[in-house]
């Protein structure tokens, strides 16, 4: 039994926020309370832990080795299922296989999708080959070069059965780019969606699959426009329509604001990001500003709420409408059918599409006469998004994207509890105001970027230290000139007008570039850091959901989580040795900068190995190898790798080197002396890091994170 006055005695002193208590917190939170009284009083946030177990069953089916049996999960989904109908949500064990049902779901629904969206894939690069197909997408360059997504109708001499659904091709060439919806004939090298460039890395054979990209690669010819085999049906038609309009806004705001501000009124409002010249893309990735260009839950929220207010003043000033009409409804539909058009206008990522779900959640609330922001509708919006893509768990998008909004509302929450019970603050009303608009822009900045700051080191290896500072002097901008101007522009458009409302919003992102360019210059602006485990990563997002998700002093056990995950963070160990996806470029981390053998290769590839290094990209400051004909070695202490170009080097560098990499059939003596990888081991591997031990090696790589899956292509996929 369960003493109820005790039980509530604790619990209100669980809920009492006085920081300087909080080791009396955590005792009466684990030591008073009974397991099922604090399931009791905590039971109204138990549904904001749906998304969380429906995710894990999402992140299990992704990190297992092979695909699982579609009728063995529908076995345990049914058996969790039932099992938690019969014990109820009443008790302890009827909570747990809630949550084991929920991640079962979460394993099917992932598994489900990878089916559903299942279509060839081009399994080995290509020569030259002919190809025919329509432009369903178009992304232009900076330099005139473009990317190009293509729906195949023929290439070369493959069956019709085996066309990929899509095509990402890259048009070097500086000719006429065609246009969305345009049918064309060209010459084209094709290449399978390559894998991570390094073991655990982002793997851009998975993200092609669910996107339906089967191949990329780059046009070799000048595309020629050429009569349709099939007529496109009828969504196909209005998607073509979406884009041609996209590019055409676009063209029509680069007109009316050349240079980088209108590059980045195109990205804002179009989504159209290839434009932005790369200098300004580093400037506000280094303080801290890169999310401005992600069509995300800010932009979205700006856009409504702006469409929001607008509407309701205006219906508010006919006193009839005010008194008599549910006006603030209006007003919320007016802001729906706002939101949504931006959603279309802005291409409907991922990105955007995630927060349209969110917001849409929140103006439903409205409509309902519910609270519009809240954890809860979080919740809700995390469990549609993840139901209908669940390949987005995986992305750094939804992981910041998320974890920024829960940190934001769950503070807030916390600090609206606070307030209510203090008395308010004497003081004037302009005062109060102005107080709470700096000192809430900060808190937000703050609280958004602690949220995601785990994340953006996992995913991106890099720090903006600056960044608070950064965002705190450009965010007003964007919020109060930026996007409503934004807004605005495109409202007036059709009518031709739209040439004020630019001006203005070219002089607000002129504000945020000259922040982000100042900024990114100090000294120290950007701290780059090695590669962290994804157990580090899993250890703060535990932490940090325990902390948001609970009431009262309960939820600071959290704390110890996230310190331990941040701390995993800071200790890592790099790889010495990296081996390139085709065994032609290899790596030694010398503790000066990596050394390329034979040289730097792929930009990208150079560029991941670097961030997973901890290493700032500076090709001046990068180690030379000695080179001769025959093959380039590098040292570093006591560890020597030699990349052997010509047969004859074998002799020699076999029996000097500890690491042989080579993209030549290597001798079977050669691995009696030392260790090598060659052709062989790249086509079943992929790419390779190595670790130097007191007993030899450790390799890690990138077919053992991707198991047998239907996206792999080593190892024995069984796609």
């Amino acid at each position: 039994m369960v003493d109820e006055t005790s039980t509530t005695g604790a619990y209100r002193a669980l809920s009492r926020p006085v920081p300087h208590r909080a080791v009396s917190w955590l005792a009466a939170g684990f030591g008073t309370i009974s397991l099922a009284a604090f399931l009791d009083r905590e039971r109204e946030r138990l549904f904001l832990w749906s998304p969380v177990a429906f995710g894990l069953g999402i992140a299990v089916y992704f990190a297992l080795p092979r695909e699982p049996a579609l009728p063995a999960i529908l076995i345990v989904t049914a058996i969790t299922g039932l099992a938690a109908v019969r014990r109820g949500t009443g008790r302890a064990s009827g909570l747990v296989f809630s949550a084991l049902f929920l991640a079962a779901l979460g394993l099917t629904d992932a598994s489900l999708r990878t089916l559903r969206v299942a279509a060839p894939v081009i399994e080995a690069t290509t020569g030259t080959v002919p190809l025919t197909g329509r432009v369903t997408g178009v992304e232009r360059r900076e330099d005139g070069t473009a990317r190009l997504l293509v729906a195949p109708e023929r290439i070369g001499s493959l069956p019709a059965a085996e066309l990929p659904r899509t095509l990402s091709l890259w048009q070097r060439g500086k000719w006429a780019v065609p246009a969305p919806g345009d049918t064309v004939a060209f010459r084209a090298v094709l290449l399978p969606p390559p894998d991570a460039a390094v073991p655990g890395g982002f793997d851009y054979a998975r993200q092609a699959w669910f996107a339906g990209i089967g191949g990329v690669g780059f046009i070799t010819a000048p595309p020629e426009p050429v009569a349709a085999r099939v007529p496109a049906g009828r969504l196909a038609r209005l998607s073509t329509d979406i884009e041609r309009l996209r590019l055409t806004i676009a063209a029509r705001i680069e007109e009316a604001l050349p240079g980088s501000a209108g590059a980045i009124a195109a990205a804002l409002i179009t989504g159209e990001r290839g434009t932005i010249p790369e200098a300004d893309k580093e400037a506000l990735r280094a303080s801290g500003l890169a999310h401005i260009l992600a069509i995300s839950g800010l932009h979205m929220m700006l856009v409504v709420g702006t469409l929001f207010f607008v509407s309701r003043a205006a219906f508010a000033l006919s006193p009839d409408l005010a008194l008599g009409r549910p006006i603030k409804k209006w007003a919320a539909l007016i802001a729906l059918a706002g939101g949504t058009g931006y959603l279309v206008l802005s291409g409907a990522s991922i990105a955007t599409q995630r927060a349209y779900i969110m917001v849409a959640i929140m103006l439903v609330a409205v409509l309902l006469d519910r609270p519009a922001i809240t954890l809860r509708n979080v919740a809700l919006a995390a469990l549609i998004v993840l139901v209908l893509r669940p390949e987005a768990l995986a992305t750094a998008s939804f992981q910041m994207s998320f974890a920024a909004t829960v940190g934001l509302v769950s503070t807030y929450e916390f600090l609206r509890m606070r307030a209510s019970r203090r008395a308010e603050p004497v003081l004037p009303g302009w005062l109060r105001f102005a107080i709470r608009g700096v000192v809430g822009l900060a808190l937000t900045a703050l609280i958004a970027g602690l949220a995601t700051g785990p994340f953006a080191v996992f995913h991106f290896n890099r720090v903006a230290i600056y960044g608070l500072a950064a965002n705190v002097a450009a965010m007003p901008l964007v919020s109060m000139l930026v996007m409503p101007m934004g807004l605005a522009a495109a409202c007036l458009m059709p009518f031709g007008l739209e040439g004020p409302a630019l001006a203005l919003m070219g002089m607000g992102i002129d504000g945020v570039l000259a922040v982000a360019r100042t900024v990114s210059q100090w000294d120290g602006a950007v701290r780059v850091v090695p590669q962290a485990p994804i157990a580090a990563l899993l250890t703060v997002v535990a932490g940090g959901l325990w902390l948001a998700l609970w009431r009262g002093g309960v939820r600071l056990a959290g704390l110890p989580s996230v310190a331990l995950g941040v701390a995993m963070m800071a200790q890592v160990d790099p790889p010495d040795i990296y081996v390139s996806r085709d065994a032609r470029m290899a790596a030694l981390d010398t503790g000066a900068g990596l050394v390329f053998l034979p040289r730097a290769g792929s930009d990208y590839v150079v560029e991941t190995w670097q961030r997973t290094a901890g290493i700032p990209p500076d090709p001046s400051a990068t180690p030379r190898p000695d080179c001769d004909d025959a093959a380039c070695v590098a040292m570093r202490d006591d560890l020597r790798i030699s990349y052997v170009r010509a047969p004859l080097a074998f002799e020699e560098d076999c029996g000097w080197a500890d690491v042989v990499v080579t993209d030549l059939v290597p001798p079977q003596w050669c691995r009696d002396t030392a260790l090598v990888i060659g052709p062989e081991e790249a086509a079943e591997n992929g790419a390779m890091t190595l670790r130097r031990t007191q007993t030899g090696f450790t390799m890690d790589t990138s077919a053992a994170h991707t198991g047998l899956r239907p996206w792999a292509r080593r190892g024995g996929s069984d796609r």
